[in-house]
């Protein structure tokens, strides 16, 4: 498998703004330049992104910024080796560290993840992760049944095993994301067989299945068109977190919810990225 890459020459004040541009027309993964100068974004080459698209887009900034880009492919496994190079812990304030297994343990955080970076899937950067798992940190999840919608590495499912979910579901488009999580969920030693994951889209979700909380950290057009889909599957009183979005999409995320009883709990921004829960009445 290969996939697009897109090498972004920015100004480091752009850099969260072409994120969320990028991630509008298709492109999934990103990561910033350790100089700081710009960012790497990559897609699936199945995706359909027009070269016209990525022109398009950076010619609405060239009376704010100058900013130049290359667009080529990567194989999987040398841009899998990049990733691991440039992976750097995520640490959410004193609570949560998500390391990978090649980083050393650090006692201070009373919360640690362990993952295997070999991909990054949905947003991919650490912004809207770090607010999932903030927010997640203060909800009790004991017994609850929790679903990870786009569950990339598997980080948020693992949280909410960590944290006593009695039933944890998820599921990515990506086989090879799907093979991550399950890698990870070893790692962090969470075995259980009310604990699965699965390969497939929002319609894959069993009939029957109603959780207290579903966790979609997905881009906007996706969540746009997935929320009538998972607010089905949300019990009553229950909650869905969405993030994957910047914050001027909140209103549009908020009008979708509206329409399906989904009203407004809490949110967060960080670096002009944005977190909603929401809470579904009756």
């Amino acid at each position: 498998m290969s996939y697009i890459s897109l090498e972004v020459n920015c100004q480091e004040d752009f850099i969260e703004i072409f994120m969320a541009e990028l991630a509008e027309i298709g492109f999934s993964t990103f990561q910033e330049k350790e100089e700081g100068n710009g960012l790497f974004a990559y897609s699936e080459e199945n995706q359909t992104i027009e070269a016209s698209q990525i022109e398009e887009l950076f010619q609405q900034y060239e009376s704010l910024t100058t900013v130049s880009y290359e667009l080529g492919t990567v194989e999987k496994e040398n841009w899998n080796a990049d990733w691991e190079k440039n992976y750097q812990p995520i640490e959410v304030e004193d609570k949560i560290l998500v390391r990978a297994d090649f980083h050393p343990p650090n006692p201070k955080f009373p919360i640690e993840i362990v993952v295997t970076p070999k991909m990054s899937f949905g947003t991919g950067h650490h912004e809207t992760t770090y607010q999932m798992l903030n927010l997640m940190h203060d909800m009790d999840l004991k017994n609850k049944a929790v679903l990870d919608a786009g569950c990339g590495t598997g980080i948020l499912a693992i949280l909410a095993a960590i944290k006593g979910a009695e039933s944890v579901h998820a599921y990515d488009i990506d086989e090879w994301a799907v093979e991550n999580t399950t890698e990870n969920f070893s790692l962090n030693s969470i075995s259980n067989s009310s604990y699965k994951i699965w390969q497939g889209e929002v319609d894959t979700i069993p009939s029957e299945a109603i959780y207290e909380l579903i966790l979609a950290n997905i881009n906007k057009n996706i969540l746009l068109a997935d929320i009538q889909h998972l607010q089905k599957h949300i019990k009553s009183e229950g909650f869905l977190m969405l993030s994957g979005f910047y914050e001027n999409d909140i209103q549009d995320i908020l009008n979708e919810c509206e329409k399906y009883s989904l009203e407004l709990f809490s949110q967060s921004v960080r670096n002009e990225w944005a977190a909603l829960l929401l809470k579904k009445h009756k």
